[in-house]
């Protein structure tokens, strides 16, 4: 091939590129009301939207020390309780207790929560004649899981926890799953364990360990058909061997439910390896080789018209779960750096670690006709 038609084959796919993307994609930041809320900092950080749960159809989060909810999704926010007064009196700002990031949502579909992580308290929030009503509804046991090391800690006002929880907390019957690690993260064992506690007794107990491959448990709390059913992603590859001995890697990931009294993964929802995905490499400046990240996050269900939702690399897709996943949007990020996705009034969200929420441009579904698509 000539260096002129190299030129004009890369010019067509720069072309074709934009056709495809139609206008310039980019999911945007979820919070957007700086100018009606405060901002100040919390432990030398910036506030920000650290929780969001779905509930009743309307969607609530925390942002710095309040309690807020949406009913639409360009409504301004409204204030639904200070979490401060969850606190004993005598408790300073500065102190640890104002980490908001230790406030946790879930919902088994008929209630919302809060769990408090550093006190191993769980609130059930009442509503009543306009206000909010917390009802103590459990008080967890962490030293029932001593292998876990979370932290106990005491100053002049109170004994509270360091815990290490990560994503979301899902509610079945009396009790909630989720994923711990050790306090250090020294244990490998340890690190993304599958965990549950009794909302009965507080004990806890660790239902598989880090070999498992779980790296994640999905809410889907807030859609009636799952409200029993624990879901867990699986990202799992292993290499493998041919009849003529060349090695080749597996790909075993995919999105699962989980039965609880075998403790093993169930009902197969999404085989990853026939979703059409490629790993994208990158060149890692430091070991001086590519490198790629196979691990989908974020996973969310869209009930109405039955789909997927997930984050690979910086793309967010959607599958209907029998065809190749389609790629709609770039995100600010990479997929690893998500901790959930969730959809609500037809658009895609996802919370990151340390990045705060985002939600995806959704114009694909609203104008099809400006992007190709290719059998």
């Amino acid at each position: 091939m000539t260096t002129r038609w190299k030129r004009l084959t890369a010019l067509l796919l720069i072309l074709l590129t934009l056709l495809n993307a139609g206008s310039a994609l980019a999911a945007e930041e979820f919070w957007k009301w700086g100018d009606v809320y405060e901002e100040k900092l919390i432990l030398g950080l910036p506030t920000e939207v650290t929780d969001l749960q779905v509930f009743q159809d309307e969607l609530y989060f925390i942002y710095g020390e309040l309690l807020l909810k949406c009913h639409e999704p360009d409504d301004m926010p409204e204030t639904v309780y200070e979490l401060k007064n969850l606190l004993p009196e005598n408790v300073k700002e500065d102190m640890l207790y104002a980490s908001y990031d230790d406030y946790r949502l879930f919902t088994d579909g008929d209630s919302l929560y809060i769990f408090v992580t550093f006190m191993q308290r769980i609130y059930r929030l009442d509503f009543e004649d306009g206000e909010v009503k917390p009802m103590l509804y459990a008080t967890l046991d962490y030293s029932s899981l001593p292998e876990l090391g979370w932290v106990l800690l005491e100053d002049d006002c109170c004994t509270f926890y360091k815990s290490n929880i990560d994503g979301k907390i899902v509610k079945i019957g009396d009790n909630i799953y989720m994923r711990g690690s050790d306090w250090t993260n020294r244990k490998d064992k340890l690190i993304n364990s599958l965990i549950c506690f009794s909302l009965e007794t507080g004990r806890g107990e660790i239902l598989a360990y880090n070999d498992a491959d779980i790296w994640e448990v999905v809410s889907w709390q807030q859609n009636p058909e799952w409200a029993s059913t624990l879901l867990v992603y699986y990202n799992y590859e292993e290499w493998d061997e041919d009849d003529e001995g060349r090695s080749y890697v597996a790909d075993k990931r995919k999105l699962a439910s989980y039965n609880l009294e075998q403790r093993k993964a169930e009902e197969t929802l999404l085989e990853i390896k026939d979703l059409g995905l490629e790993n994208q490499l990158r060149y890692d400046l430091k070991w001086g080789f590519y490198t790629y990240n196979s691990r989908c996050t974020a996973f969310a269900w869209d009930a109405e018209n039955r789909r997927f939702f997930f984050l690979h690399d910086d793309i967010a897709w959607f599958t209907d779960g029998t065809t190749t996943a389609r790629g709609f949007d770039c995100i600010p990020t990479e997929a690893i750096y998500a901790e959930y996705g969730f959809f609500w009034k037809g658009s895609y969200y996802f919370k990151t670690y340390d990045d705060g929420a985002f939600v995806c441009d959704m114009s694909i579904f609203e104008h099809p006709e400006q992007y190709y698509y290719f059998d």
